[in-house]
């Protein structure tokens, strides 16, 4: 499976389940697995896990750490997906990579890291993170992007 989500004609109508044989475009189910940046999701985690406890002598160490790894990981996300989803001879799926760019500090939200480490609210409203994550996630999914009346000639991702 791509990264890219495949643009429906503007002709077709909206598609809930996974993508049906010989249709073009993704359905809400493959729409929804492309939306959510996964790998950059799996590189946040891993890193802020080898992130050491704060110690006396640092007690913001852990905060900071993650807050900067957070930062990093969310600039990255709009560019693996520009890479990611190229395709020779059609246009940048842009709403795909705005859409990834806010699902990524929805996802942090909701997994607590810096959020959980800076504000002593957050580990009494948890479920503020479950129902943004919920709700972000089922949303996301909805958009359907369409295919473009006019195709803009983008450069190549390395010049020859």
């Amino acid at each position: 499976m791509s990264r890219r989500v495949e643009i429906k004609s503007a002709s077709s109508a909206l598609y809930l389940g996974a993508k049906p044989s010989g249709s073009e475009g993704d359905g809400y189910i493959d729409r929804l697995l492309k939306y959510i940046p996964a790998e950059i999701i799996a590189l946040y985690l891993g890193t802020t896990n080898v992130v050491p406890l704060s110690d006396p002598q640092h007690p913001r160490q852990q905060e900071i750490a993650t807050w900067v790894i957070a930062a990093l990981a969310a600039l990255a996300t709009p560019l693996y997906l520009y890479v990611t989803t190229r395709k020779k001879g059609a246009p940048t799926v842009w709403p795909q990579i705005i859409i990834s760019s806010i699902a990524f500090p929805v996802w942090v939200f909701a997994i607590g890291g810096p959020f959980e480490l800076s504000f002593c609210w957050y580990k009494r409203e948890r479920w503020i993170g479950a129902i943004t994550i919920m709700f972000g996630t089922f949303l996301a999914g909805l958009y359907q992007p369409q295919e473009s009346t006019s195709k803009i000639e983008e450069p190549p991702l390395i010049a020859p």
